[in-house]
């Protein structure tokens, strides 16, 4: 088979992955809370050092996907030198996919990531920033508010967390269903092939998906 031929025949099936959860726990995504406001002292997201990350495993297929997204801004706020708020703006025109394997060149993970800002995805066009606003730290576990696609649902994150005199980091990953944030292949006004197609592709991707964040921030 060409490699052209094959690069075609993998077009949808580089899209058809299946998010997986890879040890990290689930979370059931309930409606928006509250924002929490509290802070003694504030510390500003280093945007070099902090990023969303994610990773999933093809259903067509061998092998995984990986990567990152950029986030573009954030502060985060402590009370009695805990965690205790925090809100995060990311990128959605920083997709990166950061795939080793040999056969995954530049032109196919462009392709890739191009098929995540389509509608089918996150529709960075309509929508190109996400973020996340904490509602409630418990020990290791961040609520918060995560925003996709203009829907806003609360999630909670297990995370390690270390505040070192004036720097404060926080890294954690969770599973979430994208259909609670419209990341669906269906549409309205579809055609009756349109939708039957949408049904193909739905059965393809799974509903989970693993997003993780890595944030480094400083006084």
């Amino acid at each position: 088979m060409k490699r052209t031929t094959f690069l075609s025949a993998i077009s949808l099936a580089t899209a058809a992955f299946l998010f997986t959860s890879c040890g990290s726990k689930s979370t059931t995504a309930e409606d928006a809370k509250d924002v929490a406001t509290e802070s003694e002292a504030s510390f500003k997201v280093d945007t070099e050092n902090s990023v969303i990350t994610w990773r999933g495993s093809k259903v067509v297929g061998m092998g995984e996907h990986v990567g990152t997204i950029a986030i573009s801004e954030g502060t985060v706020g402590t009370k009695d030198n805990a965690l205790a708020s925090g809100n995060f703006v990311i990128d959605m025109n920083k997709i990166v996919v950061t795939d080793t394997v040999s056969w995954m060149d530049e032109e196919t993970k462009g392709k890739l990531v191009g098929h995540f800002q389509s509608d089918d995805f996150f529709n960075a066009a309509q929508f190109p920033t996400a973020k996340f606003e904490i509602t409630g730290v418990e020990g290791n576990d961040i609520s918060g508010n995560l925003t996709i696609r203009d829907i806003t649902k609360n999630i909670t994150m297990p995370a390690e967390i270390s505040i070192n005199g004036d720097e404060l980091s926080a890294k954690g990953s969770v599973v979430i269903n994208r259909l609670d944030w419209n990341i669906n292949y269906d549409k309205e006004s579809m055609s009756l092939t349109e939708a039957a197609q949408a049904k193909l592709k739905n059965g393809w991707v799974g509903k989970d998906m693993e997003i993780g964040i890595s944030i480094v921030a400083k006084k």
